[in-house]
């Protein structure tokens, strides 16, 4: 499998939940902006939506979009503990990734495209803010160490990857306890070690 991948993009959580099912996988980097990848190749030949992540499982077969990416992924995890393999557990995972999809991601998003006056910032940190403090009641009120029962899985994988975007655009996460304390959990694996420093954002 080969992975087109940005730095610290959101394909960085296909990345890391590479890592977990301990697969053979090629990485090849992408400039979003000339839609270019590191070995000259027009991205758009590849994914014609433009945008990361996208894995190639063989040549010619592409998947894109998250969340597709990583379900298909997890369920190549040969210790079974990534996502469940059906029924309502499964059906919670799927859950989170649309709402960390469709939600989260387009709240973030918007300071990533044209320059903000000081007003739209306020507007966008409040939204933000406001969909975080739903996944921090969330995990303020169950006992399971992660989004998802007591397992690491695609979800958490993807809320600490969008969650990590705060930093860039001047949004403070201090306030959320749970969700750092998640972070915090999800930081310190392997797969996410090895991932970040894979593509440049640890040393």
């Amino acid at each position: 499998m080969k992975l087109y991948y940005t730095p610290g993009a959101c394909s960085l959580a296909a990345h890391i939940i590479l890592n977990e099912i301990n697969v053979d996988f090629d990485l090849e980097r992408v400039d979003i902006k000339t839609h270019t990848t590191e070995k000259g190749q027009d991205y758009y030949a590849i994914n014609p939506k433009g945008y990361v992540p996208a894995l190639e499982i063989n040549p010619g077969l592409v998947l894109t979009e998250n969340v597709a990416i990583l379900p298909f992924l997890a369920q190549h995890d040969p210790r079974q503990d990534l996502i469940p393999p059906s029924g309502l557990g499964r059906a919670k995972v799927l859950e989170w990734l649309g709402f960390l999809n469709s939600e989260v991601h387009d709240a973030y998003a918007v300071f990533f495209g044209r320059e903000l006056n000081a007003d739209e910032k306020t507007r966008g940190y409040a939204e933000i803010d406001r969909l975080l403090q739903f996944v921090e009641d969330y995990l303020a009120e169950v006992d399971t160490d992660y989004l998802v029962d007591d397992n690491f899985g695609p979800a958490d994988a993807y809320l600490f990857v969008l969650t990590n975007w705060s930093k860039s655009i001047g949004h403070d996460l201090s306030k959320f306890k749970e969700i750092n304390d998640l972070r915090d959990v999800v930081f310190k694996r392997q797969s996410v070690q090895i991932a970040m420093r894979d593509e440049g954002l640890i040393s």
